[in-house]
């Protein structure tokens, strides 16, 4: 198996630690997540663990480990780690509330040390990277040492505020006199990171600070907007650091950002003050593959055309684009005689196209000895849908690896991957479906497959070959016979053998209904189906979605595949819970933990619970107007849910299943109110819409909730009798996310139920009142 690159079974189990041929190279991945509070710290609520930040988690750090990767970057927030710039005159009531000038914050240090730990763990190292531009968000002292308008959170876990927000001020890495943030105060910083994290084993290097840019002018303390940056500015700061690092810690490496966003292509042009003095460092440089280098535009087609902006015109991209960008820094530090990394480069991962680009880019950097970080891993979770994705999946009960992961792994000579398959589930006598088995990793050579059908039909070929190289595919075309249900299965060719998808069902059923009397499995999957729509299961609940194993009675559930027809090649229906809990610091939330009740297994939920996450995109008009990973439906459309719950008192409310979209309001709930089941919408313009179950249900007793969703016609069902009936029709709005248990809208988590939760099913489209019931039959048994 290990000359193949296959990871050991999974069909059923745990992901075993997969065998990983490691090359030579530095390689690995941004663990993002610590840095995402910048946009509210100082004037707001926003620095809420798990919520406005999250810190990635033990298992992410082993996941990439287990891929072959040997170093990540960890970026994080100054102003998180040190809330206080020393020097600072700061009364007694503001050191209380914000902490003594220069000192780290206790917890956030913590989180950096444990995630240390963590690759020491799993003989991996990490580089603490200075997320900050060169800038830092700073409150305004008075003359006597107080912040107006300073308060204290509610929540010890949250940051001080200011209710007035023009006390705050943003300092920038500037040298005339007057400066705010200076290369002393550029140098404390390090000298107490080298102090604390001096020696350890998980400690891969110092990140100096992330992508300087818009440096102020030469005689001014601002930032510069005219292309008139101070190049000699950055130097003296990195400089500081380097000094004050040298001090303590002589060996670990140092890694030094440039001017402008530290551009790869402009690293030889633009910062005429480098190479510095001192041992051991290490040139960082950025590069995207955009017509603009941001890793802001994700569309091939656009990026790819002409295009003027304002007075510019920016040339299109090609395959080369990427590996003509890190071109000159290569060169440069040949020349220079210094070591080179790649510190952030993307994959968009919605066309093909991009993934030769990031190849040739890749490529080229390690072939000339150039370290290799993607952006980004983590799991907070605006990161589970953005286009830039290095974050592991969960499909067919198995971690499903990035597209990115594959190309790196193929770059590097990393041999490993794992085989999965999507297609319909229902189909018409003679007309054919297709069905896609595709590698996520990467294959040292191809992969034979034979395919064989029980119950009828055609196969448009009976051999499938799964080549070698990242993310390869095959597919085939399966016709049916009239009214069957048919089994498609995998064989492994060739020596040697190699685990395989599971055996799928494809269903030709002329009436769904009626076949219940034979087999209501069968029928339910038929009607399933032909709705393709998603099912979650919690007998198929995992401990997590990176290397976990099936979850006994009283285990966290953090992974739950899609076990329906939902999900599609580069769209997998995956409910996960990301929520780090490994220390008090990271919030009260709980996780779902599995129990048996009613005779069946159920994930149980309380009202602080963070539940289930189907985390995907919408379109973007000039940024990524056709995303592959989708909701299955918007608020306007027609649609269906059916949930098999329980609850545990009588006057129990909360979120049984959210579809929503994470910034904005719109939203589509099943819940509880005081015990009686509603179903209520919310659209883009406000309009709002809820159905109410008459009667209070039984606590503890399993119960299944239906509604059904369609232009001018909506519906509550309860154990299969309507209950609430509604006209309206809804603004049209994209659903980015569906939620299981809880909700998440406006930036912010929404209380879900304190109950059970079975299974969930939901898709496109509104089944007719007799597919409901068996639909309903099928959850209740």
């Amino acid at each position: 198996m290990a000359a193949l690159g296959l990871w050991r079974g999974q069909s059923a189990q745990a992901a075993a630690q997969p065998e990983a041929k490691i090359p030579p190279v530095v390689l690995g991945a941004n663990l993002s997540g610590l840095e995402w509070a910048a946009p509210g710290l100082r004037h707001g609520l926003s620095s809420a663990p798990n919520i406005h930040f999250t810190v990635p988690r033990m298992p992410d750090v082993a996941y990439l480990a287990a891929c072959g990767y040997t170093q990540n970057r960890l970026p994080i927030q100054w102003e998180l780690l040190q809330p206080m710039l020393p020097g600072t005159v700061a009364n007694a009531a503001a050191r209380s509330l914000i902490g003594e000038p220069g000192a780290f914050h206790a917890s956030y240090a913590s989180c950096i040390t444990g995630l240390l730990d963590a690759h020491a763990a799993s003989g991996t190292r990490c580089i603490i990277d200075l997320h900050n531009y060169a800038r830092y968000t700073d409150f305004i002292y008075q003359p006597d040492g107080s912040v107006i308008g300073l308060k204290a959170a509610p929540d010890p876990l949250l940051r001080p505020y200011t209710t007035d927000r023009s006390q705050i001020q943003q300092r920038i890495f500037a040298l005339e006199k007057g400066a705010t943030l200076t290369p002393a105060l550029f140098a404390d910083v390090w000298r107490r990171a080298a102090t604390m994290w001096k020696g350890h084993p998980g400690l891969g290097g110092y990140g100096l600070m992330n992508e300087p840019h818009e440096m102020p002018e030469r005689g001014s303390l601002v930032e510069s907007k005219r292309g008139r940056d101070d190049l000699m500015l950055l130097p003296v700061f990195m400089q500081a650091a380097i000094d004050a690092i040298r001090a303590i810690d002589k060996e670990t490496p140092i890694y030094v950002a440039g001017n402008e966003w530290s551009s790869a292509s402009s690293l030889a042009t633009k910062n005429p003050g480098y190479p510095l003095a001192g041992d051991g460092l290490i040139y960082e440089v950025h590069a995207y593959l955009d017509r603009r280098s941001t890793g802001q535009a994700f569309d091939w087609d656009i990026e790819s055309a002409p295009r003027k902006f304002g007075s510019s015109q920016a040339d299109p991209i090609t395959r080369t684009t990427g590996r003509e960008r890190i071109r000159p820094a290569v060169d440069w530090a040949r020349a220079k005689k210094v070591r080179l990394a790649l510190g952030e480069v993307g994959m968009p991962v919605d066309d093909p196209r991009w993934a030769e680009s990031f190849r040739n880019t890749v490529d080229l950097a390690l072939q000339n000895g150039v370290e290799v970080y993607s952006w980004m891993a983590g799991n907070h979770w605006p990161i589970r849908s953005n286009a830039l994705t290095h974050v592991a999946g969960w499909h067919q009960n198995k971690t499903l690896e990035p597209l990115v992961s594959g190309v790196m792994k193929a770059s590097a000579g990393i041999a490993q991957a794992m085989l999965f398959d999507d297609g319909p589930g229902h189909g018409r006598a003679g007309a054919p479906v297709t069905i896609t088995v595709y590698a996520r990793g990467n294959l040292a050579r191809p992969v034979r497959l034979a395919v064989a059908v029980k119950g009828g039909g055609k196969l448009s070929k009976q051999e499938l070959t799964i080549p070698a190289g990242p993310n390869g595919q095959d597919s085939f075309s399966y016709t049916p016979a009239d009214n069957q249900v048919a089994v498609l299965s995998y064989t492994s060719l060739g020596q040697p053998a190699v685990p395989v998808p599971l055996a799928r069902k494809v269903f030709s059923l002329n009436d769904p209904v009626a076949h219940a009397s034979t087999s209501l499995d069968d029928a339910a999957m038929a009607i399933i189906a032909r709705y393709g729509a998603c099912k979650w299961d919690m007998a198929d609940g995992y401990t997590d979605y990176m290397l976990g194993a099936p979850a006994a009675s009283g285990q966290v559930v953090r992974a739950v595949s899609d076990s329906g027809y939902g999900s599609s090649p580069g769209n997998a229906m995956e409910m996960l819970n990301w929520t780090n809990t490994e220390t008090p610091a990271m919030g009260r939330m709980t996780l779902p933990v599995l129990r048996v009740a009613n005779g069946r297994k159920s994930s149980v939920h309380q009202a602080d619970t963070f539940g289930f996450w189907c985390k995907k995109a919408v379109p973007e008009a000039e940024v990524r107007p056709n995303p592959v990973n989708r909701v299955p439906y918007n608020i306007e459309d027609s649609y269906f849910a059916v949930a098999a719950v329980g609850f545990a008192a009588k006057d129990s409310s909360g979120l049984v299943f959210q579809a929503s979209q994470t910034e904005a309001s719109q939203a589509c709930e099943l819940a509880f109110s005081n015990g009686q089941p509603v179903v209520r919408w919310e659209d883009a313009k406000g309009r709002k819409v809820e159905l109410t179950g008459p009667d209070k249900l039984v606590p503890n007793r399993l119960s299944v909730l239906t509604f059904t969703c369609a232009p001018e016609a909506q519906a509550l069902r309860v154990n299969s009798a309507l209950v609430d009936s509604g006209k309206a029709t809804f603004a049209p709005g994209y659903f980015d996310q569906m939620l299981l248990g809880w909700g998440f809208k406006n930036y912010y988590p929404q209380e879900g139920f304190t109950g059970n939760i079975y299974a969930v099913i939901t898709g496109k489209g509104v089944p007719t009142t007799s597919e409901l019931a068996v639909l309903e039959r099928y959850l209740r048994g």
